[in-house]
């Protein structure tokens, strides 16, 4: 438990901005700090110990088997992972975290859980954040409303759901997993993907995420996305 964490550590990593924890091998709780805690909604945050994603007095254990799927692929691949997560807390807002999930290690170099972190996105990060992600990996975001930006000169404007699967077209996710989130067939996914295309002129999709990203599309979560629990793996 957090006997297991050296007190000294702790006086310094509970003074660094944003939340962050660490759970054992069966995704259990070891520690939490203070501002993890406070948006988790326990009294302590010496009282997330010993809980799952499963036992918080948050709206988020919607999401609980997502978060213990991704501790157990980190734990196996031994590779870092980030996580773009948008929940409504336990106070009732809605809020959007970059979530850093890392393997834990004992002093043999065994795993032995993992170690999370977390900022919350304001408009400017999630540009910076998300802009970065995508290049890094190698890529070159039933009421309609619209958005409007200047393309060349000429407006350019998509509609909510236009919006939804441009914003995971951006953090890299594929026809198939934008369909599922969105509750959609792959055929409607892709023809949304050809209307997107049409509306940027852009010739390929790869040409559609470089035009979006380089019009800060990157910045934008569609207001709709805010009402809709999500947790996004994202390509590093």
């Amino acid at each position: 438990m957090k006997d297991n964490i050296d007190p000294s550590l702790l006086h310094i990593f509970n003074q660094l901005p944003g939340c962050w924890g660490c759970k054992d091998e069966d995704s259990v709780f070891v520690y939490a700090n203070s501002e993890y805690g406070k948006i988790i909604g326990v009294d302590h945050h010496l009282d997330c110990i010993g809980r799952t994603d499963f036992d918080m007095p948050s709206p988020t254990i919607e999401c609980a088997p997502s978060f213990q799927e991704q501790d157990v692929q980190v734990m196996t691949s031994g590779q870092r992972m980030r996580v773009l997560d948008i929940h409504p807390y336990s106070d009732g807002s809605w809020r959007a975290h970059l979530f850093t999930k890392t393997p834990w290690k004992n002093e043999e170099n065994k795993t032995v859980g993992t170690i999370f972190s977390g900022v919350e996105l304001t408009d400017t990060a999630i540009l910076e954040v998300g802009h970065w992600i995508c290049r890094a990996a190698g890529i070159s975001k039933n009421d309609q409303a619209s958005f409007s930006l200047d393309l060349h000169n000429q407006k350019v404007a998509i509609n909510t759901r236009e919006s939804e699967v441009l914003f995971l077209l951006l953090y890299g996710k594929k026809p198939q997993y934008i369909a599922k989130v969105l509750n959609v067939s792959v055929k409607t996914v892709e023809n949304y993907v050809l209307r997107l295309r049409e509306k940027f002129n852009a010739n390929s999709k790869a040409e559609l995420i470089d035009l979006a990203l380089d019009l800060g599309f990157g910045s934008h979560i569609p207001e709709s996305m805010l009402k809709r629990q999500l947790s996004v793996i994202l390509k590093e």
